[in-house]
């Protein structure tokens, strides 16, 4: 990985979390809505499982270290969310992509709300989980419709590219 798109991941991340604290979060209630969660599932929609596996992991990361919650659900949570949406990818349709990323989002959210139950924090309860699947859904679908797009865009400029090695000859060997 280059060291310019390091440098992105991380400002994206945090720039996310940002906009999360500041509107999502107050929009969205008592919803478990993740803009970041929506990043990561883009990310890893746009640059398979390992990219969305690591992605995952360190958003899911700062922002278990942000919260009141305890450290590690969120980190858990998007990792697979990371695996599952980078597994799922291929040179598909936007409006594919779109689908898999609310999808994986919303069922990404109630995982998070049944963990944070199973280990008494934050007033979460497998119900809640149950009850906000379809209305997390359909914003993270409103949300993916932005994202998916824009990170596409990001993560094919050839700024941000890794370089591949271009192999011009080959060589033979004659062990005769």
């Amino acid at each position: 990985m280059r060291y310019l798109r390091s440098v992105a991941a991380l400002a994206a991340i945090l720039t996310v979390s940002a906009l999360q604290a500041a509107l999502i979060s107050p929009i969205a209630g008592s919803l478990p809505v993740s803009l970041p969660a929506v990043l990561v599932a883009c990310v890893a929609l746009a640059d398979g499982a390992a990219v969305g596996m690591t992605f995952g992991f360190i958003a899911g990361l700062i922002a278990d270290l942000g919260s009141s919650h305890p450290a590690g659900v969120l980190a858990l949570t998007w990792t697979c969310l990371g695996v599952v949406c980078g597994m799922a990818a291929t040179a598909r349709s936007l409006r594919e992509d779109v689908l898999t990323a609310a999808t994986g989002v919303a069922l990404t959210g109630a995982a998070s709300s049944v963990l944070l139950a199973v280990v008494h924090s934050g007033g979460a309860s497998t119900w809640g989980a149950i009850r906000d699947l379809a209305p997390c859904w359909v914003v993270a679908a409103a949300l993916s419709c932005a994202l998916v797009p824009l990170t596409r865009a990001f993560l094919n400029n050839s700024a941000l590219r890794a370089a591949h090695p271009v192999l011009n000859e080959v060589r033979v060997v004659n062990r005769g």
